[in-house]
């Protein structure tokens, strides 16, 4: 099944949430996925479920004039706002954009094509992802690198807690994003790729006020509008007894070779 959720194809949400963690955080997570990626001057780099382009941008100025990116969104709307960004950053004759989704990208792709294929938070959405990593597999050249990452079982256990707690229901089990990250992605990827390596990654988000907690909260799949007036006054009861709210964004992240 599918994985879906109200913010995740929202450009305004994407970016609201990307400032949270760059505002609020403290580690790279670009850094991470980079070195993991091994990109180097002029590759060629399918980005998969690029969003607004927070890979896709610097991926361009690390690949250089002689590389080039594909960058794949199912949302017009966050690969228009990226065309802005690569126009205005000069960047434009390094990208090219096409809106679909994951399951449609065989249509679309030539064999042995690309040198890395990045997919960040995305890769858990499609409908049926063993055919995905297969043409994921047939479009990297021989030597090619396959990085993806998503949600570990206890991305941002803090708020999730938080918000269970309001709710009124403590709810453990994995499922969505963590459960394709921790079981189904690793399994099928050695499956098809024959080997993975696993990294981990962790950024501490440290919100410095009951509003900068809501703005993330409600731009994020756990938001919910029928307790949205009772998160707002434990955010604002949790701020009169303490200066910040940390959660941490943790992340799986899978590599595979041709």
């Amino acid at each position: 099944m599918p994985i879906t959720g109200e913010f995740n194809t929202n450009s305004d949400a994407l970016e609201k949430r990307i400032i949270s963690h760059e505002k609020f955080g403290s580690a790279d997570i670009n850094e991470w996925i980079f070195i993991n990626l091994e990109i180097t001057p002029a590759l060629s780099i399918l980005d998969l479920g690029c969003g607004t382009g927070k890979q896709t941008i610097p991926m361009s100025e690390l690949v250089g004039n002689n590389g080039e990116i594909l960058s794949v969104d199912i949302s017009q709307e966050s690969l228009d706002t990226l065309s802005i960004k690569a126009n205005q950053l000069n960047m434009q004759d390094r990208i090219t954009f096409l809106c679909g989704g994951l399951d449609d990208i065989h249509n679309h792709l030539i064999e042995n094509s690309y040198d890395r294929v990045l997919s960040s938070f995305s890769l858990y959405y499609s409908q049926n992802p063993r055919e995905v990593i297969k043409t994921i597999y047939n479009s990297l050249k021989p030597g090619g690198v396959f990085f993806f990452c998503g949600p570990s079982k206890d991305n941002n256990a803090e708020l999730k807690n938080f918000h269970n707690k309001i709710k009124g229901f403590d709810n453990s089990s994995l499922s969505g994003g963590a459960l394709f990250m921790e079981e189904t992605g690793q399994e099928l990827t050695k499956e098809i790729f024959g080997s993975i390596d696993i990294f981990h990654f962790e950024n501490t988000l440290k919100f410095d006020s009951q509003e900068a907690l809501y703005n993330y909260w409600s731009s994020y799949n756990l938001y919910d509008r029928g307790i949205e007036s009772d998160f707002i006054s434990e955010a604002k009861k949790h701020f009169e007894q303490n200066t910040v709210f940390e959660t941490t964004k943790r992340v799986l992240g899978i590599k595979a070779k041709k």
